[in-house]
Parts: C-alpha cells; structure tokens; sequence
C-alpha cells in the first residue's frame, strides 16, 4: 500500500501498482493538471484521481449533491455514450457530512472499450473535492473493493 497527501488537507492510501502520474499524464485524461493528483495502474488500466475547487461564496450553502449533478452534467457532454448506472451516498473519514457519489459507463474517444467509473464529491473546509476512479468494465467488479478500500483510508486534515 502507498500513501499519498493531497493539497496538505487529504490523507489516503491506495494499493500497490499504481504510478503517480505527471503532468502530461493529467492533461491527457482530464485536460488540465491545475488543482489535480492522480495515479494510474497500467496492468489493470486503472486511474485514481482526486481534483479540488474552492468553493465560490455564492455557492457554500449549496449542498454537495448540487456540486455532484454539476459535474455530472459536464462528465454527459465530454463522454462518449455517457450512463449513469447508480448513485449513492457514503462517509468520507467518518465526518457527519455525507459524500454524494455516482457510478457511470462511458466509452473512451476512439475505442470499443467500456469504462466504467465511480465519482465521489464532498466538501471539506473551503474547498469541495472530487474523486474518481475508473477502470475498464471487464475489471470493474473485482477493483470495486479496492476503490471502496481507498475511500476508508481517507482521513482529512
């Protein structure tokens, strides 16, 4: 297992096999490295990445659900056959605050590939945050636990 801190607020573990990803690697799958960490797991094609944004005065009393439909509306219009497959809630390092999260399927520009990913988003101090987790849909079913692994290990500073 590997430790990592993310924007000195976010402390997590994630497993063994996955590389930090650089800069390009970043722009690549999300078009921009600004206020981003990410790792990538080549043998499962796997990504883990978290972004973060501070949130605009007009918007903190917005519920972290509203910041989860936002995203998603963007993840519609920029991803290939974009479903939503479920959507849930869970705790983020056992704060009251609940973590809105969906899975969804798309299909990658340019391939036959399913993906399959899970979004999370929750709020912490002045910031919301978003974490990802996506894989190829073949493996999906058997990384899921490590995902769920990766969320447990969060603790927030």
């Amino acid at each position: 297992m590997n430790n990592a801190r993310i924007n000195n607020e976010i402390d997590l573990t994630y497993p063994d096999g996955f590389k930090e990803m650089t800069e390009d690697d970043l722009k690549r799958h999300f078009g921009t490295a600004e206020n981003r960490w990410g790792v990538f797991d080549a043998a499962n094609h796997t990504i883990l990445s978290v972004n973060w944004a501070k949130l605009k005065w007009y918007r903190k009393l917005c519920d972290t659900e509203w910041y989860l439909i936002d995203v998603e509306g963007r993840l519609k219009r920029q991803l290939l056959n974009y479903q939503r497959a479920t959507a849930y809630k869970t705790k983020i390092s056992s704060k009251k605050n609940n973590a809105y999260a969906i899975r969804f399927e798309y299909r990658a520009d340019n391939s036959v590939n399913i993906h399959v990913g899970d979004l999370v988003v929750f709020k912490h101090k002045k910031k919301v945050y978003y974490i990802y987790y996506i894989t190829r849909q073949p493996k999906a079913v058997e990384l899921l636990p490590a995902f769920e692994e990766v969320l447990k290990s969060i603790t927030l500073n």
